[in-house]
């Protein structure tokens, strides 16, 4: 194949861009990524809200209370020294109880729990404590 001194840049130009895949289409940016979402922006829609709220220096029952969250928790807080015991009840099944916390410090922390339905809440405690229901929404 013979090529003339003008044809031969054109050429070489043709042939390195055929090699190295180089066309308009792969110079542009990558097109995103469509139907994702990250975990992290479903949270930012989701908030906290509350279901039961007891401040008190008795022992207490809850009334039923119904769940609707994918998520909850549970944040209590026992502020003076006396024994604080939480049990969870769940209605549907009357042999299930659970003690979710057993102190006789001044303590606090948070409970996560997963899993719809009715409860009850059961607050063993002569001394000041705070009990918070939340569910994830």
């Amino acid at each position: 194949m013979y090529f003339s001194r003008q044809t031969f840049p054109l050429y070489f130009i043709f042939l390195v861009c055929a090699c190295t895949g180089t066309d308009s289409a792969s110079m542009q940016e990558p097109l995103p990524l469509t139907g994702t979402i990250a975990r992290s922006e479903v949270r930012i829609k989701e908030k906290w809200r509350p279901i039961v709220k007891i401040i008190s220096q008795k022992p207490q029952k809850t009334p039923p209370f119904r769940v609707t969250g994918k998520e909850w928790k549970i944040h209590w807080k026992n502020k003076a020294a006396g024994e604080l015991i939480l049990i969870l009840y769940d209605t549907s099944n009357p042999d299930y109880s659970e003690i979710l916390a057993n102190t006789s410090t001044q303590d606090e922390d948070v409970i996560y729990l997963t899993g719809k339905g009715q409860y009850i809440l059961e607050v063993v405690g002569k001394q000041p404590y705070e009990v918070l229901v939340e569910e994830l929404r």
